[in-house]
């Protein structure tokens, strides 16, 4: 299957519809769309064999479980490719056995190649310029064009929800990404906001949206702080956490894997 994306035209913004591409993976080719047409996903951006991204790649390996039962698939995308003779990127394969020795599980996403960083610059993340450090990368192994690593959650109608952008000596926070997806569907289930280093069972905060009278009437009980800060205990059949059940581990993998 031949890459290809569709270049970014103006600057990605929360909200944006992601761009959608056509690429090869470690388990197989993929159109973008048709992966996640009904669930969020985690897109991470990094280099083949670094040691930061490989740690990054153990860590959501190990949350990988996590994120399958709040229907987040996760994909990871890379600019380092290694080709084989008969095909196929031998770097992305030999990295997940990397992944797997030191996880406890096996990595069970899809790695997207980038063979010419098309797919990154649709997603504002190469400038035209650096196709020729990208070509370089698979030579030297540096990261030539890549000085940063990028998250990004998307929602099941394409648009993003989330951009972290990591400078390349600074690891993700992956359980930070976790939390956030607990914040945006307990946000969009219960139509609430989420305060600072909020965590499930903590108070959430009323949108100023509702009126007081409005606000004791779907949120009974509430607190005011202050007239524009009114925070609110959940139950907890409205928080995300706690309504999610744990999934066989053949499911996790199944839902994780590459669509045919």
């Amino acid at each position: 299957m031949a890459q290809s994306a569709t270049p970014a035209t103006k600057p990605i913004r929360l909200g944006s519809k992601c761009p959608n591409f056509d690429a090869e993976t470690t388990q197989g080719n993929i159109n973008f769309y048709e992966q996640i047409e009904e669930v969020v996903e985690a897109d991470t951006a990094g280099l083949d064999f670094t040691p930061v991204a490989t740690t990054e790649l153990i860590t959501f390996t190990d949350l990988q479980a996590e994120f399958a039962k709040r229907g987040v698939k996760l994909f990871a995308l890379s600019t380092n490719n290694t080709p084989k003779q008969r095909g196929g990127f031998e770097s992305h394969e030999k990295w997940v056995q990397d992944v797997d020795e030191f996880s406890g599980t096996p990595l069970k996403f899809p790695i997207i190649t980038d063979v010419d960083g098309t797919i990154c610059r649709a997603f504002n993340l190469l400038e035209a310029a650096d196709a020729e450090a990208v070509k370089a990368d698979d030579a030297v192994g540096e990261g030539l064009a890549f000085k940063s690593r990028t998250v990004f959650i998307i929602d099941d109608k394409k648009q993003f929800r989330l951009i972290f952008n990591y400078p390349a000596a600074v690891g993700i926070n992956t359980a930070e990404v976790l939390r956030v997806v607990d914040c945006l569907k307990t946000a969009a289930r219960a139509d609430v906001r989420t305060p600072a280093n909020w965590v499930p069972g903590g108070d959430v905060v009323i949108p100023p949206k509702y009126s007081d009278a409005e606000a004791k009437k779907k949120f009974p009980g509430y607190t005011t702080l202050k007239p524009y800060l009114r925070v609110y205990r959940l139950p907890v059949e409205q928080t995300s956490v706690d309504v999610i059940e744990d999934i066989p581990e053949a499911a996790v993998q199944t839902f994780l894997a590459v669509e045919g």
